[in-house]
């Protein structure tokens, strides 16, 4: 496949950062239905102990634990990203549960460096909303993917949160003002299955699963700062406004009144 131009959001850029940590704490305990929804994904790839399988954004190595519920020492588990601080991470986290079938490497969705039809399976998880082109992703998922094997990805609808707040005007703020750098393909969870027929997948499993939580969580209040920043930072918001905003969240969650949600979407499409 040619590549097309290549793009990300604030989220391809990482390497230029000094600090993940927030990024760690977002990554890290996001609420339960993210995981219900790549577990569910990984549970349509037809994966079995010897299994190959590859993610592309890996990240730190979020989906370790559930892919090694299904593939064994006689399987491989590949990770790539491109960030190079995140695969280090994620190799440490790899090191310390004792997992030596995996291996993580700096690469890019859109230009795997592995043959064709190298893998029984290949996915990516919340990676398609932040990178350009989409087609080319998807395409390089379903080469390195054999014949007859699964090609997997989980998005989740940011542009489409709800949160509880007193004013649902500046709540419209935040997200649509921070929307042009929060999310490079914000309709990407949408036409997952669309995306997917135009590279060729058929015979396709797709579900949706509501995350949403209760609790004002790290993730979540870290989440919300970054979007009060770029709407900021695109002349959308004030920051008094943006401040007021979060204040009322603070005080939402003190007061055990705190509700976010998202649609997370996934799909699972075959190779010919």
């Amino acid at each position: 496949m040619t590549p097309g131009v290549f793009s990300s959001d604030c989220w391809g850029r990482l390497n230029d950062v000094a600090d993940i940590s927030p990024v760690l704490t977002i990554l890290d305990d996001l609420p339960e239905g993210f995981r219900q929804a790549r577990q569910t994904m990984i549970a349509h790839l037809g994966l079995r102990p010897t299994s190959r399988v590859l993610e592309a954004g890996s990240g730190p190595g979020t989906a370790l634990p559930d892919l090694a519920k299904w593939i064994s020492e006689e399987g491989r588990i590949v990770g790539i990203d491109p960030t190079s601080a995140l695969v280090a991470q994620a190799r440490e986290r790899a090191r310390a549960a004792g997992i030596a079938y995996v291996t993580y490497d700096v690469g890019d969705i859109r230009q795997i460096q592995q043959p064709d039809a190298s893998f029984d399976a290949a996915f990516c998880d919340k990676i398609l909303v932040h990178v350009s082109p989409v087609p080319q992703a998807i395409g390089e998922l379903a080469r390195v993917t054999r014949g007859g094997g699964r090609v997997g990805a989980v998005e989740w609808y940011s542009q489409g949160m709800v949160v509880a707040a007193a004013d649902y005007a500046l709540t419209r703020g935040v997200f649509d003002g921070s929307a042009p750098v929060a999310a490079q393909n914000p309709m990407a969870p949408l036409e997952l299955e669309a995306s997917f027929a135009q590279a060729g997948l058929t015979v396709m499993h797709s579900g949706t699963i509501v995350a949403e939580s209760r609790q004002y969580m790290p993730s979540l209040k870290m989440m919300l700062q970054r979007r009060v920043q770029q709407a900021a930072d695109q002349n959308s918001l004030a920051p008094d406004a943006g401040a007021a905003w979060l204040a009322d969240l603070d005080a939402r969650g003190a007061r055990g009144e705190f509700y976010w949600a998202a649609l997370v979407r996934w799909v699972v499409g075959t190779k010919a």
